[in-house]
């Protein structure tokens, strides 16, 4: 992996966490108030590591990753190596409120950072 590829975020965020099968702590920062809108992220980004770590048959090759939804982000996301920031809107998913194509926009949004950064040495 690339060493110039580092990602430091600084702001009030709260997170939820999971890990995958293989042990991997995932987490979704999100701003103060919304991490229930990054259920939906966390979720993909544990089914997703589990998913390529099979078909790759290589395990992720660090001990976390983290996401981060940043307020007025320029960038939809930035694929860094262990923390992946994306806009907020790219990232949080409100289930009674969002629509079926913001659903699928956070979920492409996702799988597209993945295999590119994540699985690349």
């Amino acid at each position: 992996m690339s060493t110039y590829l580092v990602a430091v975020v600084v702001g009030l965020f709260e997170h939820i966490e999971d890990t995958t099968s293989d042990g991997v702590k995932v987490r979704a920062y999100c701003p103060v108030g919304k991490s229930d809108k990054g259920e939906f992220a966390l979720n993909l980004a544990v089914k997703t590591l589990d998913l390529f770590s099979k078909y790759f048959s290589t395990a992720y090759p660090l001990p976390k990753l983290d996401m981060v939804a940043v307020p007025e982000f320029s960038g939809g996301a930035m694929e860094n190596y262990g923390l992946i920031p994306y806009r907020e809107n790219e990232m949080l998913y409100d289930h009674l409120h969002s629509t079926t194509a913001r659903k699928q926009r956070v979920y492409f949004q996702l799988r597209y950072t993945f295999p590119v950064i994540q699985y690349s040495t």
